[in-house]
């Protein structure tokens, strides 16, 4: 059993005691030092010697073979797990909430077939209304092929077109009783009767991808979870539905189980899979936070939830096309314009009925139906929708969450992007390559000393810190005993040693600001410098001791998420605590050009909000406990490791530390937002054109129902269309 797993299983205390079956000294159940079983039971003991003596009392043939403890930490778990069932269920697929695929309405299709035969075959007031009925008929079809339309765009959206299409087919009725000779329009009739049903049924059938990576999201959620015994036992656990699990709860999570609700973890380590589409294993502990759906490969873990139900990251990206507070502002704009769009159908159609210059009833009744057939309600709700649900679904499989629908509209329109570069640009794991004294080389471990001792001394000596001492004792040198050490923000350490004499741990600030000199070390730590490594200087009662030479390797895939930024014409700015010349000459791999470097954690927040205060939409990259200040004060916040955190300021947290996906979020998001735009817009000017000639009868029925059948066949495979695109050019990681 490894360190991990038995720290894991100390973090419960228990509470079950039994007397010593030998001496009678109160023994704990769970970590009795010897454990037996004979006919009348289990005996506890409370050491060896007892429970050899024990025996040595007994007949020999009393004694049963020694129960067999499971011998690792998910086997042990699931034994203390009442009920006894599988957590590997999932929820069935035909339970998954969704769009179900309407088979093509052959039956409903048949209706404008007639309708049309009767009208252009016949010339006489029977089949005049046999064809009017038919296409009446086939108006009626529509509206139940269309169904769920109602629910979920309104009354108007969903009665419109429809209804546009009985009242032409009544106009060719009209026609027929004033003037005969209505063969066309009664066949214009049956061709707007059929473009409805066709696009009601074009609607289910081109959501069915989006909906089915919704499904997909939905299935991959374990249907159970493990949560410790109410009733106060301890070392037991109750399988209960993920549905009942609360946020503030505690849950289990043991070797192939899959987490339940997203959430942080408060014990244990493991190697997990971190979201739901993930190939890759990353080893995760204490503080780490974690989505819904992240599968633990080997090791077990405690997760606090953070968000349960429908609020988790997998699931409430169905929302996004939704009118809420938080909702985008291009899916508002579409949803009053569908909503007070069907009231002014409605107004342009009575409209019709003035304005038309065809005769008598027919023609008025003609331009009202054509009004309502080219009324866009269904084309402009879903060219808005369609791409910001196929969008967050799509991230959500990749591991990346949007905080909202607003969160990801923000992210789409983002002109500029900052990365901070310790653990963001860098692997954020930096190492001492070498070491100088100022005056005699062969003093250096002088240099360790002093610096080590000051590190030691700090609460949490951070990666540079960690760095110095780890160097320090592979070479086997004693640190000198300090007290006082302070930490200054993006600075370095001061201490005092046991003389009472000042030291100086930090970069060239922290020295100067004292007023040590660092002139001895200024060719030596600008030639590292420009290399693109790291100089700590150090100083011992105001004179400089020397430095340290760290260098923090560049992420794999920094490169290739700078290119991806560029591509979008987004302007790249790398914020460093860091020497401008080591800035400089890392930002010179990565084709950056504008560096802010020797900034503070807090300087870097500045250095963010002055970005913003020019004007243009800032998104910042990095780690929530590296740079908060710089995180909060953009309006796209991107944080690394913190999908799943209760922490909900972040428009973008990522599942992992991997650049790539930050650049691939933006855009993703971009993607939706242009796609949105751009079918809202030709949504709504060329609905308005038909409109407008349907009123004034220049735009016949079934010319209005073809055109808006046209308009809808680019808008609503809107979602699907982004979804193919995000599936050729974001690999899922």
């Amino acid at each position: 059993m490894s360190a991990a797993e038995e720290s894991f299983l100390r973090a419960r205390p228990a509470s079950e005691y039994s007397p010593c079956a030998q001496c009678g000294k109160r023994v704990d159940r769970l970590r009795a030092p010897s454990v037996s079983a004979f006919d009348e039971g289990m005996r506890f003991f409370c050491s060896k010697t007892c429970a050899a003596e024990y025996v040595e009392t007994r007949p020999r043939s009393s004694t049963l073979p020694r129960q067999t403890r499971p011998s690792s930490v998910p086997e042990q778990v699931r034994e203390a797990t009442l009920p006894r069932i599988e957590l590997g269920e999932t929820v069935d697929d035909d339970a998954s909430p969704g769009l179900v695929m309407e088979p093509l309405p052959l039956a409903g299709m048949t209706l404008p077939i007639v309708a049309f035969l009767l009208a252009t075959l016949g010339d006489s007031l029977i089949t005049a209304i046999g064809s009017a009925t038919a296409t009446c008929l086939a108006g009626a079809m529509a509206l139940a092929v269309g169904k769920h339309i109602r629910a979920e765009l309104g009354s108007v959206a969903w009665l419109a077109s429809p209804f546009g299409a009985m009242l032409a087919a009544l106009a060719g009725l009209a026609q027929e009783i004033e003037r005969g000779n209505a063969s066309w329009a009664l066949a214009g009739a049956a061709i707007a009767s059929f473009a409805v049903l066709f696009r009601f049924w074009l609607d289910s059938r081109t959501r069915l991808p989006v909906q089915q990576l919704l499904g997909h999201l939905r299935s991959h959620l374990p249907a159970r979870a493990r949560i410790p015994d109410p009733k106060g036992e301890d070392g037991r656990y109750l399988e209960v539905p993920a549905s009942q699990v609360g946020a503030g709860q505690e849950v289990l999570v043991v070797e192939g189980e899959a987490l339940a609700a997203d959430g942080v973890i408060i014990g244990g380590e493991a190697r997990v899979l971190l979201h739901i589409g993930a190939t890759q294993v990353h080893t995760r502990k204490q503080g780490d936070p974690l989505l819904a759906g992240a599968r633990v490969v080997s090791g077990a873990i405690r997760v606090l939830a953070t968000r349960v139900g429908e609020e988790r990251a997998a699931l409430r990206v169905a929302g996004f096309g939704e009118f809420r507070p938080d909702g985008a502002r291009i899916v508002k704009l579409a949803t009053q314009a569908t909503r007070w769009g069907g009231v002014a159908a409605l107004g342009a159609s009575l409209g019709g009925l003035a304005l038309t210059g065809a005769p008598g009833v027919a023609g008025a009744l003609a331009s009202a139906g054509a009004v309502l057939l080219a009324a866009p309600l269904l084309a402009g709700r879903r060219t808005t929708e369609g791409p910001l649900v196929a969008a967050a679904a799509a991230a959500a499989a990749r591991g990346v969450a949007f905080r909202d629908g607003k969160g990801l509209e923000d992210a789409g329109r983002v002109t500029t992007c900052a990365f901070c570069m310790s653990g963001t640009v860098t692997e954020g794991l930096p190492a001492v390559i070498d070491v100088k004294h100022a005056r005699d080389p062969k003093e250096m471990h002088r240099v360790l000393e002093l610096a080590g001792g000051a590190e030691r001394m700090l609460d949490s000596a951070g990666p540079i810190g960690e760095a110095i001492i780890s160097y320090a004792k592979d070479r086997e040198i004693k640190l000198e005993r300090m007290r006082r050490a302070t930490y200054q923000a993006g600075r370095g350490v001061s201490a005092i040693t046991m003389e009472r004499t000042p030291v100086l741990v930090g970069n060239r600030q922290l020295l100067l600001e004292a007023g040590v000199s660092i002139a001895a070390a200024e060719e030596l730590a600008g030639q590292a410098e420009r290399r693109g490594e790291s100089t700590i200087f150090v100083s011992h009662d105001d004179r400089l001791e020397g430095f340290l030479v760290l260098r923090d390797a560049v992420r794999a895939g920094a490169r290739a998420a700078v290119q991806r930024l560029f591509d979008q014409d987004i302007e790249v700015v790398l914020l460093s605590g860091d020497h401008r010349t080591s800035v400089v000459s890392l930002a010179k791999q990565l084709d950056v050009a504008h560096v802010k470097a020797e900034l503070g954690p807090v300087e870097r927040g500045h250095e963010v909000a002055r970005l913003s205060a020019a004007g243009t939409r800032v998104a910042c990259v990095g780690a929530p406990s590296i740079d908060p200040d710089a995180l909060v004060a953009a309006r796209v916040p991107v944080a690394l490791r913190a999908a799943g955190d209760s922490e909900v300021s972040h428009a973008i947290a990522l599942s992992g530390d991997d650049v790539r996906d930050a650049a691939s979020a933006l855009w993703m998001a971009r993607a939706a937002r242009t796609e949105a735009v751009r079918g809202v817009f030709v949504a709504i000017g060329l609905g308005a054109a038909l409109m407008t000639g349907a009123a004034f009868g220049w735009i016949p029925p079934a010319g209005a129902a073809l055109a808006t059948l046209a308009l809808d066949a680019f808008a609503l495979p809107a979602g699907s269309r982004l979804l193919e695109r995000i599936q050729r050019r974001v690999p899922s990681q």
